[in-house]
This record gives structure tokens, C-alpha cells and sequence, in this order.
């Protein structure tokens, strides 16, 4: 019986702990109709998670410099991306940033997407 007690703390444990880590990995994209004049222009906005440092979108941005530009708000956690060639395969490029930094899901007016679906819904 001690060890079920001592099982089921450590599995609400690692729960709690892996819910908690779910938040890290999201990042905040502009609402729908910013998105949609986004695509035109090629400009594109993300509050991205709190852990990501302006080292790691440096580091991270610099394999994508003949898709877009980074600029990074270290206070803000903001990063705009400016496309060189405004196309889909450009806007593709922007979910593999996205994860390299670590993204997995982009919250979209409150809806939490996976990065994946995200492209498919307003970059595509």
C-alpha cells in the first residue's frame, strides 16, 4: 500500500511538473486580422516564451537570414521578423524558428494551436 501511496505521488508529480512546462513553449502571435495584413506587408509579431533569451534568437535567427530578419525585444520577449521574399516557402521558415526556439504551440486570439496548424491557418 506504501508503495501505490509513494506511485501515484510521483506520476501527480511529474504531471504537475510537465502542465507547468506546457506554458514555456508557446508563443503569442498577433490576433487574426493583424495576421492577415501580416502576410501582406511580411512583417510578423511574437511575445515568446519568458525563458527565451536575445542569445538564443541570435544564435537561432542566424539560419535564417535569407528568409527574414529578427529584431528582438529582450523586455518584451518580442520578436519581429521581416521577410526578405514574402512567399510561402519564406513563411514556412518561420515555424522552424519557431521551433528552434523551443515553440510548439502559437496562441492566436486566446486559441492555442499547434505550430503546424498555425501555418496552415495564417501563413499558408
Amino acid at each position: 500500500m506504501k508503495t501505490f501511496f509513494l506511485s501515484l505521488i510521483a506520476v501527480i508529480g511529474l504531471s504537475t511538473v510537465s502542465f507547468a512546462q506546457d506554458g514555456s513553449n508557446s508563443a503569442t502571435a498577433q490576433s487574426k486580422t493583424q495576421l492577415a495584413s501580416a502576410k501582406e506587408s511580411g512583417v510578423y509579431t511574437f511575445v515568446m516564451p519568458s525563458t527565451l533569451t536575445a542569445e538564443d534568437v541570435t544564435k537561432n535567427s542566424k539560419y535564417y537570414v535569407h528568409y527574414f530578419t529578427t529584431e528582438f525585444n529582450a523586455s518584451t520577449k518580442e520578436v519581429k521578423l521581416k521577410m526578405v521574399a514574402n512567399d510561402e516557402l519564406g513563411r514556412r521558415v518561420i515555424t522552424r524558428f519557431l521551433a528552434s526556439c523551443g515553440v510548439q504551440n502559437v496562441i492566436v486570439d486566446g486559441n492555442t494551436m499547434i505550430t503546424e496548424d498555425f501555418f496552415n491557418s495564417y501563413l499558408k
